[in-house]
C-alpha cells in the first residue's frame, strides 16, 4: 500500500504495512484537503524517518492512493 504525493518540486511517496497506519493518513489526507483555514496537515512516520506534509501543499498536489502493490491508483 502506499500514497503518492507529486508536486511541482518532487513526488513524495509514502508506503504502508499496516492497513490501519495506511487508514489513519488516507483521513488526515483527506482532513487536510477539506480544511479551509489551511491549517491541518499529515505527519508521516517510517522507522527513523518523520515527514510533514502540510495542508497547502496536499491542495497543490496530484495524489495518488495504491491499495496493493503495483497495482494502478484507486485515486488520482
Amino acid at each position: 500500500m502506499k500514497i503518492e504525493i507529486k508536486t511541482v518540486m518532487e513526488k513524495i511517496t509514502l508506503e504502508f504495512d499496516n492497513e490501519e497506519y495506511f487508514r489513519k493518513i488516507h483521513f488526515e489526507i483527506t482532513e487536510a484537503l477539506l480544511d479551509d483555514l489551511n491549517v491541518k496537515g499529515v505527519f508521516y512516520e517510517k522507522g527513523n524517518m518523520g515527514l510533514m506534509i502540510p495542508a497547502l501543499l496536499l491542495k497543490n498536489s496530484i495524489i495518488s492512493v495504491h491499495k496493493e502493490a503495483d497495482s494502478s491508483p484507486l485515486f488520482s
